[in-house]
């Protein structure tokens, strides 16, 4: 058995339903018979086929019984083409088709209901009818099981000169290999422990399966967990806990020798409202970016600049604003977002000042500081560029604190912030700036730290490492995420993979900091 072998992190599982209807006929003495195709891309990968549903014959409104059932990655582009075609059942005959969509899984799974009509269209752009689009995420895929576990006379495996400091590591079945997917935490000298509750998703540990096995091995801490010592181990199943209400195991240590008991104290079966849940119940992800401006960058006219124009593809920071807005874009209602800098000197038409500011709108405006779209932000980005002095320090406490106040405000609105700092990682007000971060536990914000440019990045790395560290003594929430650019410079979703990867775990952790769930 390999025990370095891991398990990912889990997916979200989509069933997408599909009907249409005033499909325009293609048949001359009777009526079309159609099915739909799906083509399913993610981001950076090929195309793939998911499938076709069933024909229907006669039916120009059919509503199809198959569905499909793809992986949601939140933090990549995957686009959908649905395309309908007229089955053709003579023997040696083509399919016609008839028209098609074209969308991405965002643009559904963000809309009132995850639900979307659109126009069909044929190759020659004339429309052919509507298709209708409904997303759901699969049953049972937020299924948890709470669970607290008791030793009882473990074998002591450190001799006459101390006692075991046992641990449980959990193992699920995939194929042939047993792969780790939780381990409790050591409890020193003792034979009789008892481990902290722990939560764990039915699909992590069975696959979702309550009769498939799963299993349970104890260990012995040993020389700073370089040597652990083997104390036994077991199998059950949730089947076994929950409905037989087994929780007495004894530990197979070798032939003929147990190596003590481990017993089931409590047992909670719960249901955790996903991420999907609230977009399905209404949140929204309203985004802020902040822009470093000082004079660390370099002289924007020169190319050594980290602002600086070098290719038609822009420059990091513009990567960077592109790889987090084509994402979070798609769940913003009102496409807005406001962009904010700091360490500069600014030199705006309406907003024109002789000191460096740490917190400034772009616009000018801090009545008005959104602009629309993708294309606004980027356009917004180059054209202020010319009228600011690039200065310093560099701060973020001010930012910081300005986007947790709006945080704050949408609070009770079903709005979730995203602030996204784009900055060299020159950060003078290192004390203020952990001190906000550590009061947005509660506040519904997350905060991804981009660092551009070949610097030292020990501060943002601290701040990353600290919320980590302090989300493990103190049971709150990191709100953190620090991304270098330019290990990831070569690709675009693997950058966006990297930016966003954690924000879902992030908003749901706040709901459930706060004992919010969905209203539907």
């Amino acid at each position: 058995m390999d025990q370095n072998k891991s398990i990912p992190e889990e997916r979200y599982q989509l069933e997408i339903f599909v009907k249409a209807k005033n499909l325009k006929d293609m048949d001359t003495f009777s009526k079309s018979d159609p099915f739909c195709r799906l083509l399913h891309t993610i981001q950076g990968e090929k195309e793939k086929c998911e499938g076709d549903t069933e024909f229907l014959k006669n039916n120009l409104n059919p509503c199809w019984e198959k569905s499909f059932v793809i992986d949601y990655i939140f933090e990549l582009n995957q686009k959908l083409v649905f395309q309908v075609w007229d089955k053709n059942q003579s023997a040696g005959s083509e399919d016609t088709e008839m028209g098609q969509v074209e969308t991405t899984v965002a643009d559904i799974v963000g809309a009132k209901d995850m639900k979307c009509e659109f126009e069909l269209k044929d190759r020659k752009g004339k429309a052919v009818g509507t298709l209708i689009v409904n997303i759901d995420k699969q049953p049972e895929d937020n299924q948890f099981l709470q669970l607290t576990w008791i030793g009882k006379d473990l074998i002591n495996t450190d001799g006459f000169f101390g006692k075991s400091d046992p641990f449980l590591k959990f193992y699920k079945k995939v194929g042939d290999d047993w792969l780790p997917v939780h381990k409790t935490e050591m409890i020193k000298d003792n034979l009789n422990p008892e481990w902290k509750p722990f939560q764990i998703s039915f699909r992590r540990l069975c696959g979702g399966k309550l009769e498939q096995k799963f299993k349970v091995e104890c260990w012995d801490v040993h020389e700073k967990g370089t040597n652990n010592q083997y104390m036994g181990q077991f199998e059950t199943s949730i089947h076994e806990l929950i409905n037989e209400n087994k929780s007495e195991f004894n530990l197979e240590y070798q032939a003929n020798k147990s190596g003590g008991k481990i017993i089931l104290k409590e047992k909670k079966v719960t249901k955790r409202p996903t991420f999907m849940d609230f977009l399905r119940d209404g949140e929204q992800i309203n985004l802020i970016i902040g822009v470093d401006y000082t004079a660390q960058n370099g002289n924007p006219n020169f190319p050594d600049s980290q602002h600086a124009f070098k290719s038609q593809n822009g420059n990091q920071y513009e990567t960077a604003i592109r790889a987090c807005a084509q994402i979070l874009l798609n769940y913003d209602f009102d496409k807005k977002v406001a962009m904010y800098g700091f360490g500069a000197v600014p030199h705006l038409p309406n907003y024109n000042v002789n000191e460096t500011e740490q917190c400034f709108p772009l616009t000018g405006d801090f009545q008005k500081p959104e602009v629309y779209g993708l294309e606004g932000l980027i356009n917004l980005y180059k054209q202020t560029l010319p009228n600011l002095q690039f200065s310093g320090p560099g701060c973020l406490g001010e930012l910081l604190n300005y986007s947790k106040q709006i945080a704050e405000f949408n609070a009770k609105k079903k709005i979730y912030t995203v602030l996204l700092i784009l900055t060299c990682g020159q950060i003078h007000d290192l004390h203020q700036t952990t001190e906000i971060i550590s009061q947005c536990a509660n506040v519904p914000i997350s905060i991804i730290l981009v660092g551009v440019g070949d610097f030292d990045f020990k501060k943002l790395e601290f701040l990353d490492q600290d919320q980590k560290q302090l989300q493990k003594e103190v049971l709150t929430r990191n709100v953190v995420q620090f991304v270098p650019f330019a290990p990831f410079s070569h690709s675009l979703p693997i950058l966006q993979r990297e930016l966003l990867a954690e924000l879902p775990h992030q908003l749901t952790n706040y709901k459930s900091l706060l004992g919010l769930v969905p209203s539907k």
